[in-house]
């Protein structure tokens, strides 16, 4: 399993980009910014699209990327997402006035993008890897995505979210993980903003990390928010972990 990361900023900036990976070479998670770092070629490739949940920067280039491709198309992109973010973004963005409805275009029998609703818990398979969606706990409806290649490394991208003991439980079905992705979006003394806005901070991350049964030998971490980002990687370098806490960069990619 090769996982691009495209995008995983928490804000905007030079070099900076928001939350998009790619899986392999036909499947993207998110489509946030970072999908703009893909050529054109690169972009033709891509037949699946996970999406987490319906915040801007987590699906801000997707509506591009349609328009970008719809002469080029021979299938559709197929768009997996929970009940709830299909709704927003059919009545959000692809509502004809924000952008056009491209999944009746060019005929709603044969569109250029097909929305597919998922639930938690169902696994689908993709590309020969099984995706599992699990809820996390955000500001609006979310989920995370568990990802088993043929050859059974694991991998498991919880999204947005902020520590809970339903994260941690579900965390913990999943069994041992090859890697872990997940984000730390603020620092330490801006706790009780990120407990409003349901993120992770390095405390909460700790806390998190301390409590799975199997700490993943690698975990990833993203969505920093650009001016609190020194901040923040000083706070994570001064955390004792039995996992090796790692800071995306944008264009970096790892194979599972």
């Amino acid at each position: 399993m090769k996982i691009e990361i495209l995008g995983c900023s928490g804000g905007m900036g030079l070099g900076l980009h928001t939350t998009c990976l790619r899986i392999n070479q036909h499947l993207l998670i998110d489509a946030g910014s970072g999908l703009g770092q893909l050529s054109q070629e690169e972009l033709l490739a891509i037949r699946h699209i996970l999406i987490t949940h319906a915040h801007l920067d987590h699906l801000c280039f997707l509506p591009l990327l349609i328009d970008n491709l719809f002469e080029h198309l021979e299938q559709p992109i197929e768009v997996y997402a929970l009940p709830e973010v299909i709704q927003v973004m059919q009545q959000h963005i692809f509502n004809w006035q924000v952008w056009p409805d491209f999944s009746t275009l060019p005929t709603p029998e044969h569109p250029v993008v097909r929305f597919h609703a998922i639930q938690p818990d169902q696994p689908l398979v993709l590309e020969q890897l099984k995706i599992t969606p699990f809820s996390v706990q955000h500001t609006v409806p979310t989920c995370g995505y568990h990802l088993i290649s043929e050859h059974g490394r694991c991998f498991a991208f919880t999204s947005d979210t902020t520590f809970s003991a339903d994260l941690v439980a579900r965390l913990n079905q999943f069994g041992p993980l090859d890697a872990l992705m997940t984000e730390c979006a603020f620092p330490n003394r801006m706790q009780d903003l990120a407990r409003a806005s349901q993120h992770l901070t390095p405390m909460l991350l700790k806390q998190l990390l301390s409590e799975l049964d199997h700490p993943p030998q690698q975990v990833w971490l993203s969505h920093l928010k650009p001016s609190q980002t020194a901040e923040i990687r000083d706070e994570i370098q001064q955390l004792r972990s039995a996992s090796q806490l790692h800071l995306l960069r944008s264009g970096e990619q790892f194979s599972l």
